[in-house]
């Protein structure tokens, strides 16, 4: 149980390699930013499955913009459902997470947009204590199920509730000739620290959620008329955790046809933690959808354990347009 609360404080919040594919994760401040009206976005992760502690995280996101009149599209506010699910370890702790970001963009000059949005959410965090050990079922060095525990359960709930809140900004530049652009910002999560206190004997004990800092950014520069460089970052703190994730990838456009669009990226990225990952990763974008698959190649010491297998990652995005009066689109993503 110390062990567990630990975790509890530190690195517990899940996290995907293909951030840049998980916008509202990374900072409720990314919340509309994208060409179109409506964009729908899922995420799998299936981690460490070679071991006996895998991790299964699902994210959906939806977000629908709100324009403050029509035949102006340059500035809307956005408001958005944002689903988290995740599982890990033999106790099965699972994490679920609901939240409504709420985001207003304006333009501040032409291809300029600031962003700021934030995500009030619910969150409910469990575990099971069917499949636990402790040391006393250890006896002569062999585990025997059968054996007490010699722990009282009734000095801890399995299940808690907690209100979440978080908050980010976003500074968006695009080219108004090119397919150029950039997005560089940042977010707070658990802005107000949420009680994660499990022990019901001591209610008056502060156990907090530690809040997370994300940093990122993200760009895409067009070296010819068929080939983008994208560029991408991000750091994350939380309480003792760190994480700097950075990498690149080029895209290569297949078919420029308005309405029939295809490309393709592929590229890698190195995740600085504990010099943990190699992540190699490809998208094809055709039309409106988005298709990403990466693979977490572990190079740290746990690939004892792991024999370099991290995991691999989905994510599949779609983004749908209205139909409007004038031809103008302010966010070409």
């Amino acid at each position: 149980m110390f062990a567990f609360s630990a975790g509890s404080l530190l690195g517990q919040d899940i996290h995907f390699s293909q951030f840049s594919n998980s916008p509202l994760n990374l900072s409720p401040g990314l919340n509309g930013v994208f060409g179109g009206d409506m964009r729908f976005i899922g995420n799998y992760r299936n981690q460490w499955q070679g071991v006996p502690v895998p991790y299964n995280t699902f994210s959906g996101t939806i977000e629908n913009k709100f324009y403050y009149r029509k035949e102006k599209y340059d500035r809307y506010f956005t408001g958005s459902l944002l689903l988290n699910y995740d599982r890990q370890g033999s106790l099965k702790l699972t994490s679920l997470q609901i939240g409504i970001p709420i985001g207003i963009t304006i333009p501040l000059a032409p291809g300029n947009f600031l962003s700021v949005s934030a995500t009030p959410a619910f969150g409910q965090r469990s575990f099971d204590s069917h499949n636990w050990s402790f040391d006393a079922q250890f006896v002569d060095c062999l585990y025997d199920p059968g054996n007490p525990t010699r722990e009282d359960g009734s000095l801890f709930s399995t299940n808690i509730q907690y209100f979440d809140l978080a908050a980010g900004l976003n500074y968006h530049w695009q080219s108004q000739e090119k397919r150029s652009k950039l997005d560089i910002g940042g977010g707070m999560h658990h802005l107000n620290r949420p009680d994660h206190n499990f022990w019901t004997n001591n209610p008056g004990d502060d156990v907090r959620l530690a809040s997370r800092v994300a940093l990122y950014g993200l760009g895409m520069i067009q070296l010819t008329s068929s080939f983008d460089l994208a560029l991408q970052a991000q750091y994350q703190l939380q309480g003792g955790y760190r994480e700097l994730l950075y990498g690149a990838g080029g895209r290569f456009l297949l078919n420029s046809k308005p309405y029939e669009e295809l490309a393709l990226q592929v590229g890698a990225y190195f995740r600085q933690r504990y010099s943990d990952a190699v992540i190699w990763h490809a998208e094809v974008y055709w039309k409106t959808w988005t298709l990403g698959v990466s693979y977490d190649l572990n190079v740290s010491d746990f690939n004892i354990a792991t024999n370099n297998r991290g995991g691999p990652e989905v994510s599949l995005s779609y983004r749908l347009y209205r139909f409007k009066p004038t031809k103008y689109c302010p966010i070409d993503y």
